[in-house]
């Protein structure tokens, strides 16, 4: 098995997501993991929050997790090094009612992590209620500043 202790939280989401879409199971990172990827580990998350491209069967996901020493405690997924534990929320792929369009390809040494876009994470955190969205706006220019005339009119006096 694998030490995973010393991965940071992109080297572990793309070493899992790589395992996942070797054995035909594509995910996406969501939640809290791509709020800390987008702000440089500013926002501090415990878990990985992946959502399936395509909806697998929960023993296909979890024989595939036991290949690389995860095993499953309720709905989350754990391993005795990593430091995060793993959660997928039920599809689709969606903030509320709008399907996501557009993804974003991070490449790493433990390959490819496909997450939502800075927009799109942005507008789920702001979906499910982010308490600090303007903290979090700010930290997200500093990745992109084309964000700006998308959200501009939110901080506007």
């Amino acid at each position: 098995m694998k030490n995973l202790e010393g991965m940071s939280l992109q080297e572990l989401a793309a070493y899992i997501s790589n395992h996942l879409q070797q054995q035909k199971i594509p995910v996406v990172l969501v939640g809290g993991g791509c709020v800390s990827i987008y702000t440089q580990n500013q926002y501090q998350t415990q878990d990985i929050d992946f959502v399936e491209q395509y909806e697998t069967r929960r023993s296909k996901l979890k024989s595939a997790l036991e290949m690389i020493g995860f095993q499953e405690q309720a709905r989350y997924f754990i391993h005795p090094t990593a430091r995060y534990f793993l959660e997928f929320p039920k599809g689709p792929l969606a903030i509320g009612n709008q399907p996501i369009k557009q993804l974003h390809t991070i490449r790493t040494a433990q390959g490819e992590l496909v997450l939502l876009t800075a927009t799109d994470c942005i507008k789920e955190r702001e979906f499910y209620n982010f308490r600090n969205l303007a903290g979090l706006f700010l930290h997200f220019l500093r990745c992109e500043n084309s964000y700006i005339a998308c959200y501009a009119p939110v901080f506007t006096p």
